[in-house]
């Protein structure tokens, strides 16, 4: 595991696949918190202290936690409160964009659109998949009960899979996003490159795309 102290609140986690393996550790159990999950988010923070220094001021710790596509995670925690929300997600975009290799090779065909430009937006996310069967598939996933705000878009020969948290709690909202990347690739979401999106690529579905693709999977 990599620790990055942001402030003196605040610390990021970056936690490999091999450290999750090491600990007998599936995404599930992160985002379900069930008891093994929850006993690896104290340690996390735990050892914050002997890896960055980290002192924890007072009991309330906001925690932040995104998969990465290698079934890796990026935790990221603070006792400043929801003020340290926006620094905790700007370098969560720019973690995103370092482990993402698929978002390199997107920028590439995009001819370089800003990768720092714009505020990533924790409340959208973005996946990307090489195949309709695999969007589907991710789709199928998803329980009948939760409604998801979704758009599906392709451009070049991959599938865009744009969520919005809506009305899912964030516990869902991660649940369902951990169940992504078994199929596709996570990428940092912003204002420009949703613009980038829909000006160069073809809107396939434009509102409830999970429940339409689950629908014609099933069927």
């Amino acid at each position: 595991m990599k620790y990055k102290k942001i402030n003196d609140a605040t610390v990021q986690c970056i936690v490999s696949a091999d450290d999750m393996s090491e600990y007998g550790l599936t995404l599930s159990d992160i985002f379900e918190r069930n008891e093994r999950g929850e006993e690896f988010l104290r340690d996390i923070i735990e050892r914050a202290h002997d890896e960055v220094g980290y002192q924890i001021n007072n009991g309330n710790i906001a925690m932040q936690i995104t998969p990465l596509k290698d079934n890796g995670l990026v935790v990221t925690f603070t006792d400043e409160g929801p003020a340290a929300f926006k620094e905790m997600l700007q370098n969560l975009k720019e973690v995103l964009q370092e482990f993402s290799t698929e978002l390199a090779n997107q920028e590439e065909r995009a001819k370089a659109v800003p990768q720092t430009a714009g505020e990533f937006d924790e409340n959208r996310r973005m996946f990307v998949f090489h195949t309709m069967y695999q969007t589907m598939q991710y789709a199928a996933t998803i329980p009948n009960t939760y409604s998801v705000k979704s758009h599906l878009y392709k451009e070049g020969e991959d599938y865009y899979l744009v969520l919005e948290k809506h009305r899912l709690s964030y516990k869902n909202f991660n649940r369902i996003s951990a169940q992504a990347v078994e199929f596709g690739n996570l990428i940092a979401v912003s204002d420009e490159r949703m613009q980038y999106l829909e000006e160069h690529g073809e809107c396939l579905i434009r509102d409830r795309a999970v429940s339409k693709l689950r629908k014609i999977y099933r069927t």
